[in-house]
């Protein structure tokens, strides 16, 4: 396993990078911390698609009184398993 995610690396940085993008044009724009803290981090051979904003797991879940917004999770599904949370129900 420790090989494969190795010689993986670059590749699954480029997918990361693809669903990054992705998820930066579909997300909604207010003030744009939501978009903007959408990034791709590497630590060794791990690979993080993850968003800065620190009210990004609200907009990305939803609340009870807000929907969920999930452009990074969708992104990361459209290019393959996903194990993560799962948004609340869009209204």
């Amino acid at each position: 396993m420790r090989e494969a995610r190795r010689i993986s690396t670059d590749d699954r940085v480029k997918i990361a990078e693809e669903a990054a993008s992705e998820a930066r044009a579909m997300a909604p724009v207010l003030d744009g911390d939501y978009r903007d803290g959408i990034d791709v981090r590497v630590d060794g051979d791990r690979v993080f698609l993850v968003d800065d904003d620190e009210e990004a797991i609200f907009k990305e879940y939803g609340t009870s009184t807000t929907p969920a917004h999930a452009a990074v999770t969708d992104a990361a599904r459209s290019r393959g398993k996903y194990s993560g949370w799962k948004p609340r129900s869009r209204r």
